[in-house]
């Protein structure tokens, strides 16, 4: 077979503009590529925004949970970069067959791919600027007394939707809209939306106090609204938390703003405050000066203010024992903890009991009290006689 002969056949039939199987070829060629170049296209900007906004990838929770409305957005821009050029390769594959005239579609197409790159230059100027604020409040936090990171977050979060309102804008007014007009339907959409989203304008109302006031701020552990968690981010409309078994719960400001906020993590140190039994036949001053040798002679005790513990309460079978010491608040939950166990075993091998109920069971043998546990061993015997005889 003459592969040169072949290949110079197939060249003449493909350029061939009279058959519409050239044509058809040449159609699926250009719905195809411009499929392919728009995922091309898309995939570099994606690259460039993670560098330029900051995506790059991490394990730390935080960082996903801030970047997670970029990574949102930056999806949807993709998405519409690849409609885009799919909608070119279709007019365009119309054009070769010959049911459309793409000169019509010229005009469209220009104003269309204008739009799209100064909403995607607005976008990335604006997530570069985001960027670059929290930045500054990390320094601040760094610093400062903790305040910049969660109010810088929050203006790095509104610098972000200005500037897309300014990029979707200018895309617009490349459609051939006056800014005179778009301002006028901008702000006759503001007042609809905003009598149409009053909760979520309660929302961002509630963020910015939150952001000023600063009730808690970003990695502080507090309970909001009742759930438990790590503050991740605070953004213009919820307050995102990550909870100790790793969920993520989006609360709404405005919800957060309303409840009982409980900030574990405000103050530098923290009381622990704990009630234990002991029986009523031990030494109550022994078990106390065990108490206070166990929990002084750890480093992470504060000595001031100092070890307290007196007798709480004289409980039905038990003499119950409290006892306060304070800690650095990032050593509350372990040191808490490990005084309990380091207690239970110093009782144990001292010989302090710790009481507990005991289940028994009244018998009518001679009216005497019979242990629930002897109850059973006689069962057990008269079953094994049974099983003999």
């Amino acid at each position: 077979m003459d592969w040169q002969a072949e290949l110079e056949r197939f060249r003449e039939w493909a350029f061939s503009t009279d058959s519409a199987g050239p044509r058809a070829m040449w159609a699926l060629v250009a719905v195809l590529g411009s499929y392919i170049l728009g995922g091309i296209v898309s995939r570099i900007l994606r690259i460039i925004f993670h560098r330029l906004g900051g995506l790059k990838k991490s394990t730390d929770q935080q960082e996903e949970a801030e970047k997670s409305g970029d990574n949102v957005m930056l999806d949807i821009v993709g998405s519409l970069i690849r409609v885009v050029f799919v909608l070119g390769g279709l007019a365009l594959a119309a054009d070769i067959i010959g049911v459309y005239d793409i000169t019509e579609a010229q005009s469209l197409g220009v104003a269309a791919t204008k739009g799209l790159i100064i909403l995607i230059a607005v976008w990335f100027l604006g997530s570069w600027l985001s960027g670059r604020v929290r930045k500054f409040g990390d320094k601040m936090d760094r610093t400062n007394t903790g305040a910049g990171k969660t109010l810088f977050s929050f203006l790095g979060s509104l610098v972000k939707f200005a500037a897309l309102a300014v990029g979707l804008i200018a895309a617009l007014q490349q459609f051939g809209f006056p800014i005179a007009s778009l301002v006028a339907v901008v702000g006759a959409a503001g007042l609809a939306i905003a009598l149409a989203l009053q909760d979520t304008l309660k929302a961002v109302a509630a963020g910015v106090i939150i952001a000023i006031l600063r009730p808690y701020r970003i990695g502080d552990f507090v309970e909001i609204d009742d759930e438990l968690g790590t503050v991740a981010d605070i953004t213009p409309f919820t307050t995102i938390l990550n909870t100790l078994d790793n969920k993520q719960v989006i609360i709404t400001n405005d919800a957060a703003w309303a409840s009982t906020i409980e900030n574990f993590n405000a103050n530098p140190r923290r009381r622990i405050d704990e009630i234990i039994g002991i029986s009523y036949d031990d030494d109550i001053r022994k078990a106390m000066a065990i108490m206070e040798r166990v929990v002084t002679s750890d480093p992470r005790a504060l000595k001031d203010p100092p070890f307290w513990v007196k007798v709480n309460t004289l409980n039905e079978y038990s003499v119950d024992l409290r006892f306060r010491i304070w800690c650095k608040t990032a050593d509350y939950f372990d040191f808490r903890c490990d005084m309990l166990q380091y207690i239970k075993e110093a009782f144990d091998e001292e010989g302090v009991t710790i009481p507990f109920p005991h289940q028994v069971e009244i018998a009518k043998e001679g009216a005497r009290l019979v242990l629930a546990r002897e109850v059973d061993d006689d069962r057990k015997k008269e079953s094994e006689a049974e099983n003999n005889g």
